[in-house]
Order: structure tokens, then C-alpha cells, then sequence
């Protein structure tokens, strides 16, 4: 199993297009591309990110654009909506392409307090098998995140799911955002492993009080080669990313240190570990 970092575990400390060279920098051959804004879909600005990814030295394996800015409109009831938010969808789908990613990450619509009724699973999942037969256009997997106010935030949804599209949606487990929600994140695991095709890591706890802790990954108190075990039983063969908030640590080499911990988590677990070229 490979471990990667996501470029979202760098927001607002640094660029993008400097945080990939920074990656490469640190022998890290896999990442994933967490693209913050419009201008980063633009033809010129990923033709930059595919040079700085080619000097760095490292792969992209995953896409994953910052969701509000465009995502819960795909779900739209309203045509003009929709087709705005398709153009943009596109516009990530050939970015993606352009840099050689194989998984597009997807929150999809938000569970908002009152607005929930146009989110009903007998009117999204024909929606997300459009999309997903979208996203193979460009060669790229669509997957549906686990996130805690999005859509896909309890296992059993999940469950739904897949008996409403026959198993054809794949899915990223977030480790945080399940702990969010609730759940452990080996719950998401049981019910949809199988169509588990990306991960994202980091440590959280929930506390007496009910809020949760988020700890950079290894450092923590999260079994992470029980849950690799669960995920081997399962069939997974991808790649899993660290993916914190930017927050949650003041020096870059407390990542590489985060990293390094789940690779030997990694290692002890039946997946066995991806080792850097």
C-alpha cells in the first residue's frame, strides 16, 4: 500500500503549485490534488501544476476540487444550476486528466438543516451514475466522500446506495469525518469496503463532551493497521493520503513525520506498504 499526501494538508501555507515541489522535495512520489478555487481549473494554471508535478517527480492520483464552490448545484433542481455546475464539473474532469489522475473526490450536496427534500436517494443516484459514466469520459473514477453535513455521512447510506445504483458509485473513506459523523471509521468499511477506492487519514477522537479532536495521523490513539486489515479483507488495493487540516501543525516536517507513521502502519498490516521511489 502506498502512502501519499494530500496538497489540502498545505492550505493557506503554502501554493499549490509550491507545495507539490515541496512533496517531491521530501521523496514523496504520490499526492493528491486538492484544487482550491476557480483560477486552479484553468487551462494555464494546470498547465503550470503539470510542470511543477513533472519537475517534482511525483504522481497524482486523485482530484478533489473544493466542493461548495460548485458541487451541491450537480444535484440541482433548476436546469440553468445544473448546467453551470456541469461546465465547472467538466472543467475539473479535464484538469484532472491533464495531470494524470485516475479518482475525482466528491462531497456532493449538503445535508443543510431545512433543505433537505431534494436530496431524496431515488432522485440523486440516477444523478451520481450520470455523473460517474461523466467522469469515465475523461478516464477518471468518480467517488463519493464520507463527509459528515454531505449526502454520504452514515454508513447505511452508503448501503442504500449501492442497492439503488447496483454497486456502481465507488467512495473515499475519510478517517475524520467519519469520527464527525459519529462512526468508527472501519463502520464505512464494513458496509461499502468493497467500493472503497481511496482513503484519506488522519487521527480524531471524540471527547466526553461530545466534540471531536482531530490529531495528525500516528499520533493519536486510532488503530490504523486494524483498520488496513479490514480494508485488505475487503479487497482494497489503492493508495491512502494524509489529509489534516493546515491547523493542526506548525512545521512541514511534522507531516513527513505523520507520514512516515502510517507507512509503518502500513507495513504491519496485511495491505504491506508502498515504499517511495
Amino acid at each position: 500500500m502506498e502512502i501519499g499526501l494530500s496538497t489540502a494538508s498545505y492550505f493557506n501555507k503554502m501554493q499549490i503549485e509550491d507545495t507539490v515541489l515541496d512533496i517531491g522535495a521530501h521523496g514523496v512520489r504520490l499526492c493528491e490534488l486538492f484544487l482550491n478555487t476557480y483560477s486552479e481549473y484553468e487551462p494555464d494554471f494546470v498547465e503550470q501544476l503539470a510542470a511543477r508535478l513533472e519537475q517534482a517527480g511525483v504522481r497524482v492520483f486523485s482530484v478533489h476540487p473544493m466542493s461548495m464552490q460548485f458541487e451541491p448545484q450537480l444535484f440541482s433542481v433548476h436546469p440553468r444550476q445544473r448546467g453551470d455546475a456541469l461546465r465547472l464539473f467538466r472543467r475539473v474532469l479535464a484538469a484532472g486528466r491533464r495531470v494524470g489522475a485516475v479518482c475525482y473526490v466528491m462531497h456532493g450536496p449538503a445535508r443543510l438543516f431545512g433543505g433537505v427534500k431534494n436530496i431524496e436517494l431515488t432522485r440523486i443516484a440516477p444523478i451520481l451514475v450520470d455523473l460517474t459514466a461523466l467522469a469515465a469520459e475523461y478516464g477518471i473514477q468518480l467517488t463519493l466522500e464520507n463527509v459528515s453535513w454531505c449526502l454520504f455521512n452514515a454508513p447505511e447510506f452508503g448501503l442504500r446506495l449501492a442497492d439503488a445504483t447496483g454497486g456502481m458509485i465507488k467512495h473515499t473513506l475519510d478517517v475524520k469525518q467519519a469520527v464527525r459523523s459519529g462512526f468508527d471509521p472501519m463502520d464505512y468499511v464494513r458496509a461499502v469496503g468493497e467500493n472503497i477506492v481511496n482513503v484519506h487519514l488522519c487521527d480524531a477522537a471524540q471527547l466526553p463532551s461530545g466534540s471531536v479532536r482531530y490529531e495528525m495521523p500516528g499520533f493519536g490513539s486510532y488503530d490504523f493497521t486494524k483498520m488496513f486489515d479490514l480494508l485488505s479483507d475487503k479487497g482494497y488495493l489503492g493508495p491512502a493520503f494524509v489529509e489534516v487540516y493546515s491547523d493542526m501543525y506548525r512545521e512541514i516536517p511534522k507531516l513527513y513525520e505523520s507520514l512516515a507513521s502510517m507507512q509503518a502502519a502500513a507495513a504491519r498490516s496485511r495491505l504491506g506498504a508502498g515504499c517511495p521511489d
